[in-house]
């Protein structure tokens, strides 16, 4: 499989940061010629991914030693835009598996972004384990050309 566009990023993983890696994500994905549509999907669903990283996945320690980052990979090959985010941080299980409510019967504020991130892609799967977690997202932009024959 030859890439045919490849771009990798480190951020660190502050909340200030999710506004400019969203901007840069959507900028490359525009110059690359992405139907608007799917990238604006992307862009929502990475958003979701970086978004849970920041809250999630690093404690004070991390982010006071500045070891917190998030890597982002953008890559389009034959139709695909796929990008990961991924860190080095800790899986925390969900609380609940109750979308609705918290574990103590409150509404839910959280506990829908991968509802979310399968929603705006085609694609997602997310890995897990002692060096971190990186989300994979995949969306298909167009069908490959018919076969001559």
């Amino acid at each position: 499989m030859d890439a045919v566009e490849f771009e990798r990023v480190a951020y660190s993983a502050d909340v200030d940061q999710g506004p400019r890696i969203r901007d840069d994500l959507r900028q490359w994905l525009r110059s690359s010629a992405v139907p608007a549509l799917v990238a604006d999907g992307m862009v929502l669903a990475a958003s979701e991914a970086i978004d849970n990283v920041v809250l999630h996945a690093y404690d004070e320690s991390h982010r006071r030693d500045g070891v917190a980052r998030i890597d982002l990979t953008v890559m389009l090959d034959a139709g695909e835009v796929l990008v990961t985010v991924a860190d080095g941080g800790h899986w925390r299980e969900p609380a609940s598996a109750d979308l609705e409510h918290d574990v103590v019967g409150r509404p839910a504020l959280h506990g829908r972004g991968i509802t979310l991130m399968n929603s705006q892609v085609d694609e997602v799967a997310i890995h897990h384990d002692a060096r971190g977690t990186t989300v994979l997202l995949r969306s298909r932009y167009r069908d490959e050309a018919p076969d001559a024959g």
